[in-house]
């Protein structure tokens, strides 16, 4: 990366919202610089750094997002993601995403090393700067010991747990409170995917039975009271065990009040949500079944009442982070199931996320927005002091962001490789004009 100043921009990230600029050398922030730096010290600052000049007038420089949860390459019923990690963070870096986790998830009984090991060589096309969550998918008596050495060897900071998906991945209560322990043991913090799997397996069986195999099924299987109730289960079990925890993309109001709750009584918990509960409702399912079936993500898209109650969390500040869940596949991967139950779930997002949280809560300010889509992830999730925030020492991780800009989106034409976008037609509110990340340009 070339030394840079950036001169003329408003500053934004979680501690400040201020006229100035900065000096970029080295692939860091070496210095901000003030509003009324004069045009004779600016150039003489450029001449003695041999430094590209960038003039940010009307435009926000923000430090880069960092989305806390993504899936590229991820094996899912029977097919793969069509984003791979080069093309996945391509996709990041194009809405001015310049960091991700993603999640290594080994086989049932199989070596948390040989899969961290192996995923870590996966990831080594991304453009990205990225780190991983390691998910815990079954228990054995080497289990703990492993935890500890991917902690230790890899610098892993964070496990996932689901209470879903109990025939493959997921864990039974003794197990997942096993778990949990030895996180807190470690200072691990958990993430938890919370779906109730014996509900959701049962419902399941029964919409089948009674002949419902479309993408509409999808909703009915999966309820918005069996989220809430693992939510709270699972904050039950994690008191118990003293572990930090974070629910991952809450699609719920219910889930949302519940970790709020769990907080005013002293617990230690977090909650994310993502755009598509923010923006998107169940109408979805009962339209075009092409459509539909794009739709199929766990959770569900909720009814419209969810949505409006997390953009309330969000403005309040109920809501910690959001990140995308990014998980992608094509339209012929989507229709392609014999029913509902295979269609594989997930869609596109990652090259959004920015905007579309600038359109479903315009009214957040510019500070609480760069927090949820960078510094708070940074933050709990071992990036502190390198990501999210313009300081100096800091990567430079940087974008300058046109707030005024819209955009209609239209998937096929995006970063990724799907060939269709949940989005289409939405007027998303901003851009990025650049996008720096250390290590390119």
């Amino acid at each position: 990366m070339t030394d840079l100043i950036v001169t003329n921009a408003r500053l934004i990230d979680a501690d400040r919202d201020e006229p100035g600029g900065l000096r970029v050398a080295n692939g860091r922030i070496a210095e901000l610089l003030p509003a009324d730096l004069s045009s004779d010290d600016l150039g003489a600052l450029a001449c003695r750094h041999d430094a590209e000049v960038v003039d940010a007038e009307g435009l926000w420089l923000i430090p880069g997002g960092v989305d806390p949860h993504v899936h590229f390459a991820l094996p899912v019923a029977g097919t793969v993601t069509v984003d791979d990690f080069a093309s996945g963070s391509r996709a990041a870096l194009a809405g001015g995403t310049t960091s991700f986790i993603d999640f290594i998830t080994p086989a049932p009984g199989s070596s948390l090393i040989a899969a961290t090991e192996a995923r870590l060589a996966e990831a080594a096309t991304s453009v990205c700067d990225h780190s991983f969550h390691l998910t815990v998918t079954s228990w054995g008596s080497g289990t703990a010991a492993e935890m500890r050495r991917c902690r230790d060897e890899f610098g892993l900071s964070s496990v996932k747990l689901y209470l879903a998906y109990l025939e493959s991945i997921g864990l039974e209560d003794d197990d997942l409170f096993r778990a949990m322990r030895t996180a807190a043991d470690l200072g691990l913090t958990v993430l938890l995917h919370c779906e109730d799997g014996h509900r959701v397996s049962a419902r399941q069986k029964e919409l089948l039975a009674a002949g419902r195999r479309g993408p509409d099924a999808h909703p009915d299987s999966r309820p918005a009271e069996f989220e809430v109730a693992s939510v709270l289960h699972a904050l039950e079990l994690a008191a118990r065990a003293g572990c930090l925890v974070y629910v991952v993309h809450a699609s719920t109001a219910g889930a949302v009040e519940a970790v709020a709750r769990a907080r005013d009584s002293g617990q230690s918990a977090l909650v994310e949500t993502c755009p598509q509960y923010l923006l998107l409702d169940d109408s979805r399912y009962r339209g075009d079944p092409i459509d539909a079936a794009a739709c199929v993500m766990s959770p569900p898209l909720r009814p419209v009442e969810h949505g409006a109650a997390l953009r309330r969390a969000v403005l309040t500040g109920m809501i910690d982070t959001v990140g995308t869940d990014h998980c992608s596949f094509t339209i012929a991967q989507k229709t392609a199931a014999e029913n509902f139950t295979r269609i594989p779930g997930g869609a596109a997002g990652v090259q959004h996320r920015l905007g579309l949280l600038r359109t479903a809560v315009p009214e957040l300010t510019p500070r609480a927005w760069v927090k949820l889509i960078s510094a708070e992830p940074a933050r709990l999730f071992g990036f502190e002091g390198r990501k999210g925030c313009l300081k100096p020492g800091a990567d430079a991780d940087i974008v300058l962001w046109d707030p005024e800009a819209a955009s209609i989106l239209d998937g096929a034409a995006d970063a990724h490789r799907c060939d269709h976008g949940i989005y289409d037609g939405i007027a998303s509110l901003g851009r990025p004009r650049r996008v720096w990340q250390r290590r390119i340009v």
